[in-house]
């Protein structure tokens, strides 16, 4: 049985690892514009992948690890409401006078983890209640994203269209140092959630058998809670509010048979890049020369999985 896994682990980041890499190549050679330009190629495709890759990754790894650690597989970044408090933040943070990249995910972060502990104080062990993550996630989402839209509204009137384009989830203007720097912090928390597999492990199983191990699940749940706050304040700062990735991947994982954080959180990183890479391709080309919201394709994608996951749930 053991062999059996292990065979179908290797299977499934093989294929992984081709969707990655077929998903980064369509994003580097297709675009709103046709032919090849090496000045578009090399400032703005190549930094807009690397980018959509850290985000698609990032965004999946926060879903795995904040499903595992409340125990409640229609919890997200983005269901329960923490991207739209860090788009609050990262617009209130680009207001600054200074640097907008910087300013925008710093704020972004001390308002996705305000929203986190405030979630986490009020719902307590509710969290695994799927009726109460979706109504606490709703208001929550709802009233950032009206409050983002208000402060955008009423500080720049004149960018208001390119504004609310980023809000529903889309790829600003990014140096490469900037998207390679995003990466990098990507990776960097990817690397630091998959180090704490076990307890991970024991946590979505049952919490129970976590504490008989010695576990603290309070402290435990702190620091997954920065770190979930840390990536989610990132992709945000730079892509906006996109919807559902950290709900489709490691669902579809799981669904798949990968069962063990030790394999489920890189495997979560591999399919998120290739999903919003080949998502990002999607919006660029279908309403070519003009370009949709990424979010706005994730969404189409999103909704109707969220619905068959919460049904089943409620069953």
């Amino acid at each position: 049985m053991r062999e059996k896994e292990k065979r179908l682990e290797f299977n499934i980041f093989a294929a992984l690892v081709l969707l990655f890499i077929g998903g980064a190549l369509l994003s580097l050679n297709v675009g709103a514009t046709e032919g090849f330009d090496e000045q578009i190629f090399w400032l703005l495709r190549v930094p807009r992948t690397i980018c959509a890759i850290a985000v698609g990754g990032g965004l999946a790894v926060a879903g795995t690890l904040i499903q595992a650690s409340l125990g409640n597989p229609l919890a997200d970044p983005y269901t329960i409401g923490i991207a739209s408090a860090a788009a609050l933040g990262a617009v209130l943070g680009s207001l600054l006078k200074s640097h907008q990249f910087l300013g925008a995910g710093v704020s972004a972060f001390i308002f996705s983890l305000a929203a986190l502990v405030f979630l986490g104080f009020w719902l307590r062990k509710s969290f695994r209640h799927s009726t109460e993550v979706l109504l606490a996630g709703v208001i929550v989402g709802f009233f950032f994203t009206s409050l983002a839209t208000l402060v955008m509204a009423l500080a720049d009137p004149a960018a208001w269209t390119s504004t609310f384009t980023w809000l529903m989830g889309a790829f600003g203007p990014l140096s490469l140092s900037e998207a390679s720097a995003t990466l990098a912090l990507m990776c960097i928390a990817t690397v630091i959630g998959w180090l704490h597999w076990k307890p991970l492990d024991l946590l979505s199983v049952d919490e129970l058998s976590a504490e008989s191990v010695g576990l603290n699940i309070g402290a435990f749940r702190r620091r997954v809670f920065i770190l979930v706050a840390l990536m989610t304040a990132v992709c945000v700062s730079v892509a906006g509010v996109i919807g559902f990735v950290g709900l489709i991947v490691p669902h579809t994982l799981r669904r798949l048979g990968l069962r063990r954080h030790f394999t489920l959180i890189p495997a979560s990183f591999l399919g998120g890049a290739a999903l919003i890479a080949c998502s990002d391709v999607a919006a660029r080309v279908v309403a070519r020369p003009s370009e949709l919201p990424v979010g706005v394709v994730m969404a189409l994608m999103g909704a109707p999985f969220f619905l068959m996951i919460a049904r089943k749930q409620e069953r």
